[in-house]
């Protein structure tokens, strides 16, 4: 299965990067979603594992973005963020699973694989 990867943080981001592939999928991070968009413009995903706040572009903007450009991507939304509970608007905008930091590998791998 091949997943991009959309992080910041170039820590978080590489670990996940590092636990998928280990898990045998093909993975492409990208670190803003603007980024990340721009990779789906040329090439084929199965699934966006997206963080929800970012830099350029913000996860709940590329939510959007992939229900309306890109329907048959399946998208993890994945947040730290405490108060208002952004992970059940990525729910309604279209997440297919949601993941609150900080989660377990296996969380991530379930949620990826379901």
């Amino acid at each position: 299965m091949r997943v991009l990867v959309i992080e910041d943080s170039g820590d978080m981001r590489n670990l996940l990067r590092l636990t998928l592939e280990d898990a045998g999928h093909d993975v492409v991070t990208a670190s803003h979603g603007q980024e990340g968009l721009g990779y789906l413009n040329g090439h084929k995903v199965d699934v966006v594992l997206t963080d929800l706040f970012m830099p350029e572009m913000d996860g709940i903007e590329v939510i959007a973005t992939l229900r309306a450009r890109f329907p048959g991507v399946r998208v993890v939304a994945m947040s730290g963020r405490q108060g208002v509970d952004y992970l059940s608007v990525a729910r309604e905008l279209g997440a297919a699973r949601i993941l609150r930091k900080p989660f377990s590998m296996d969380e991530l791998l379930a949620a990826v694989a379901s």
